[in-house]
């Protein structure tokens, strides 16, 4: 039931005022002059205020990052006469496009049909709800309290982050051998039937894989330790993954900041593995610690995708956990890194408060790894750099951004002495794609 307004109350007021002084005066022009504020209440009592029904289609399923969805509205507007206002509520990490999602419509005699559409784009990963159409109706002499409400069924849009693959490509010759090549093969785990080679007898060789002929023969040149027979390892080798969300990889703005990015970086990068083979486990560090325990397959991928998804950065209450720094995550799951021996990849943001940690990880990782000074990096840091993320009004501030970018990738190359292979990425102007086609060319 609608209620009337302070306008018809007002009404009402004058109505009396001017009757009462009609009769106490018996001026008749004061007495007809009542009439009309009581009838235009009248009128306002009996015209009720317009009903809205409507519908909406493009906010529903998944969607990708970065992806264009138009939003499509219709309705119909019956009984009163007045004024519709309609609204589509949108989160703060969509961008309209292109239209509107605000609509006044006139309401005259008769049902109106209406339809309309915009378009929005996704900016940011992450579950959205939508609850509907509010709208609002006024009568069209406002005599009435607007009627409010929402129309049409509630969804829930989830937003995906984009997932880079690697499309096939002819390798030429006289090419440097790419660092994750397809053919690699796990040192750990258990060993096949393929020969591979003869080596000497370590505590732990099983007794079977003694080659006792080949043992002979050594015996009689002086030498009494015995050879054993090394055969393929099964499988292929394993990744690990550390995504670093300390609060400095917010820096952008609220629709893409570098930590969006570098899970974006952190998704693809298991998606390459994960889809050759590999065994990958991945570590958030700067967070609560979530591990993702080293395993293979599309189901590991749907494991670490959904979780991604909803990962949030920490804030800064919480600030006990996100200074648990790379040197702490790498010692907490040392027990990986000994045993799988995996290639590493390290996805950050390099400053110059954090590269001393930095430093310090990778120098543990190559602690437990024993490598020589010959051994081929197995160790890549992804470095995002998100000045350009950041809206700039001036040429001052666009110095100031170009000069941390510099500063960031200067202090990158420290990590190279490190054996580490260091990507640094622009995710304004670079693809990711073919940023990680220069480091993992495939076979």
């Amino acid at each position: 039931m609608n209620v009337l307004s302070k306008e018809a109350s007002q009404l009402l007021t004058w109505f009396a005022v001017f009757f009462l002084l009609g009769l106490a005066l018996a001026n008749p022009l004061m007495i007809y002059a009542s009439i009309i504020p009581i009838f235009l209440y009248c009128l306002g009592a009996l015209i009720p205020s317009p009903k809205v029904e409507a519908k909406k289609i493009g906010l529903e399923g998944s969607a990708w990052v970065g992806e264009t969805r138009e939003v499509q509205v219709t309705g119909r507007i019956s009984g009163g006469l007045g004024m519709v206002t309609l609204h589509e509520k949108l989160p703060e990490h969509f961008a309209l496009i292109e239209g509107s999602n605000y609509r006044i419509i006139r309401k005259g005699f008769g049902d109106k049909m209406f339809s309309f559409s915009y378009k929005i784009k996704c900016t940011k990963r992450g579950a959205y709800y939508f609850k509907g159409i509010d709208w609002e109706s006024r009568q069209i002499l406002g005599l009435r309290v607007p009627r409010r409400g929402s129309c049409g069924r509630p969804s829930m849009l989830t937003v995906c982050p984009r997932v880079v693959t690697f499309r096939r490509i002819r390798v030429l010759r006289n090419v440097g051998y790419e660092m994750y090549p397809t053919e690699s093969v796990a040192k750990v785990g258990t060993s096949g039937t393929d020969f591979k080679d003869i080596r000497d007898y370590v505590p732990g060789d099983p007794f079977s894989f003694i080659n006792w002929k080949a043992s002979a023969r050594v015996l009689t040149r002086g030498k009494h330790n015995p050879l054993v027979n090394e055969y393929e390892r099964e499988g292929k080798q394993s990744v690990w993954i550390f995504l670093d969300a300390h609060p400095e990889m917010n820096i952008g703005t609220s629709a893409a900041d570098a930590f969006e990015h570098a899970i974006e970086a952190a998704i693809s990068v298991a998606y390459y593995f994960l889809n050759r083979g590999f065994r990958l486990g991945m570590y958030v560090y700067n967070d609560l610690g979530k591990t993702f325990y080293p395993d293979t397959g599309k189901e590991q991928f749907i494991r670490i995708f959904g979780e991604l998804l909803r990962l949030k950065p920490l804030g800064i209450g919480l600030r006990m956990y996100w200074q648990e720094g790379l040197l702490k995550a790498i010692e907490k799951n040392r027990k990986y890194l000994i045993t799988l021996s995996p290639r590493v990849v390290i996805i950050t943001h390099v400053t110059s408060g954090r590269l001393k940690d930095i430093v310090a990880g990778l120098t543990k990782i190559s602690s437990y790894r024993r490598e020589t000074r010959r051994a081929r990096t197995k160790t890549m840091v992804f470095n995002i750099l998100p000045y350009n993320l950041i809206p700039k009004i001036n040429e001052t501030e666009e110095s100031a951004a170009k000069l941390l970018e510099i500063r960031s990738r200067e202090l990158s190359r420290h990590l190279c002495r490190l054996r580490a292979t260091v990507l640094n990425w622009d995710p304004e102007n670079e693809n990711l794609g073919t940023k990680l086609m220069n480091y993992m060319r495939l076979r």
